[in-house]
């Protein structure tokens, strides 16, 4: 009798034990309110040319989802870096979960660049705008 109910309790902490960790687990995935999955990249493309590309998962349906602005940043001679082009139009899905975008830039071949992306989520509650910066890449 003493060893069923030890048993019994060893079970019901073990079965609590997991039962948090799971919690835990579902409660940490999202990284905030608006934005569930954020991808920004920049590829080269040959010649000069490469392509800025997001990609991003809302948590639930938003009234406008997508990127407010997608500057490109070009290294000068002295190492800093210079913003060359901002692109601001045609980037915003209304109501909808996902959205994704490219645009190409052409630039000079050998030279590095970078892009700064503005995610933007809006739903009825608030909005939410995230920076993510592409890795740098020779053009």
């Amino acid at each position: 009798m003493k060893q069923k109910f030890i048993r019994l309790i060893i079970f019901t902490l073990t079965f609590v034990i997991l039962l948090g960790t799971v919690s835990a687990s579902a409660q940490s995935q999202r990284a905030s309110d608006y934005f569930s999955y954020t991808r920004v990249v920049a590829t080269p493309l040959g010649d000069g040319e490469f392509a800025v590309e997001f990609d991003i998962n809302a948590t639930h349906i938003m009234d406008r989802l997508g990127a407010t602005e997608i500057v490109i940043w070009e290294r000068q001679s002295n190492g800093s870096y210079e913003d060359v082009k901002t692109y601001t139009s045609g980037l915003i899905d209304t109501n909808t979960s996902a959205a994704y975008r490219r645009v190409d830039y052409q630039g000079t071949p050998g030279v590095r660049y970078y892009a700064t992306v503005a995610l933007y989520a809006k739903d009825s509650s608030g909005s939410e705008t995230l920076y993510s910066n592409t890795s740098v890449i020779t053009a």
